[in-house]
């Protein structure tokens, strides 16, 4: 499936899903889709989630030679572009299982400040960056938890 045709799955998806649609997935819920749909419900859901609270998303899936940053949004509240990370899993376990956000490893982290460096090069003059991750939840037939980690880490690598 090609990548708009993704992106438009991903959001008539996510409109289901906030409209408060029980069948969301069809027949196909959050187990049964393919990792890169997850993966694309997840970022729409954190773009939106970002829009809610007053962010612009300037890019999704900025790519340069370093990688790719899922949304690049703006903040007027700190008057600075946000790189965003997200991660986006099913159900976690009732016994605690893993925040999908604790799947940003240190190389993960080491890359999108790489990407950063060629985002702010791109697009002269930049404010600030800042590097943000977000962690999307999906239950079967509803959204199960969103957690944004705002300035998640930062450029020295601590």
């Amino acid at each position: 499936m090609g990548t708009n045709r993704q992106r438009d799955l991903a959001r008539e998806l996510v409109d289901r899903m906030l409209s408060g649609d029980d069948i969301v997935f069809g027949h196909q819920d959050a187990d049964g889709m393919s990792n890169k749909l997850l993966g694309s419900v997840g970022e729409e859901l954190a773009a939106r989630y970002l829009e809610q609270r007053g962010y612009d998303i300037i890019d999704r899936n900025y790519r340069c030679p370093e990688g790719e940053a899922d949304l690049v949004a703006y903040d007027q509240d700190d008057d600075g572009v946000v790189l965003v990370e997200v991660k986006t899993r099913r159900s976690r376990s009732e016994r605690g299982g893993a925040y999908p956000e604790e799947a940003v490893t240190p190389e993960k982290q080491r890359r999108y400040r790489r990407i950063a460096l060629c985002y702010a090069a791109d697009h002269y003059p930049v404010p600030s960056i800042r590097f943000d991750v977000i962690g999307v939840t999906l239950r079967p037939a509803n959204i199960g938890e969103i957690r944004h980690l705002c300035g998640a880490f930062d450029w020295s690598g601590r």
